[in-house]
């Protein structure tokens, strides 16, 4: 990435389709470098990440800074993320399954992994991804004006620069709703439920969804899995759950 060969102290402006990121060379000799990187916010003032950045992931630092300027708030102040981290990883594409919980460290991280990496993210705005190879993209988010979504969004972007190629596609189905109450699921009728019965309605769809954005709705659990295989194949990869 151009930029990144800096001399010791020395500081570079790399622009970004969403903004300016601002970066500083710390260390001379070789293995002891590293570059730190400052994400502002959407209003080009405040600071809305902290990225230090390792010689292994200097080919991957343009679309990493690219992807924490893109989903960076509007503006940021001095309180951690409003997020929860069990929840980063629920929202998450790039994420298996969550059938086993998810598991929560005594630090308050949760972390997961996709084929050829994994992530971990802390309750005070701690984000790193890193591959089986070592290679490491961390940041530090800054700013109650990060939720949930935007740090999921993020994570995914890092986990899907470091992954295996075949993690790139990772689908998932949703369970059925299955039994309840019309009043409470009227948004079920314009699917068209399977069945009606004293006031209760079933609804047996499913939603097959894959972390590369694509995403159907079909009538059953069976169907969906389905389709799943079916975008993998397309897409050229084999499954991987």
């Amino acid at each position: 990435m151009p930029g990144l060969m800096l001399a010791d102290r020395q500081t570079h402006t790399f622009e970004t389709p969403h903004g300016p990121v601002r970066m500083k060379k710390y260390g001379a000799a070789p293995g002891n470098e590293f570059v730190r990187a400052a994400v502002r916010a959407g209003n080009g003032r405040d600071r809305a990440a902290l990225v230090t950045l390792r010689p292994a992931a200097y080919p991957y630092a343009g679309a990493w800074l690219a992807a924490l300027a893109e989903h960076a708030p509007a503006a940021a102040d001095d309180r951690n993320p409003d997020m929860a981290p069990a929840s980063v990883r629920v929202v998450a594409k790039m994420t298996r399954t969550h059938a086993n919980g998810v598991p929560r460290q005594s630090d308050g991280s949760v972390g997961w992994s996709v084929p050829g990496a994994s992530a971990r993210v802390w309750p005070d705005g701690r984000l790193v991804v890193t591959s089986h190879a070592g290679v490491e993209l961390s940041a530090r988010l800054e700013g109650a004006q990060w939720d949930t979504w935007a740090v999921a969004a993020v994570a995914d972007a890092a986990l899907r620069l470091l992954c295996a190629p075949e993690a790139r596609h990772v689908t998932r189905t949703s369970e059925p709703r299955g039994w309840s109450r019309a009043a409470d699921s009227w948004e079920s009728w314009a699917g068209g439920p399977v069945g009606v019965k004293s006031g209760w309605v079933h609804d047996g769809s499913s939603v097959a969804a894959c972390s590369c954005g694509w995403r159907v709705t079909v009538p059953s659990r069976l169907g969906a899995r389905g389709a799943a295989a079916e975008h993998l194949r397309e897409v050229g990869v084999r499954a991987l759950c």
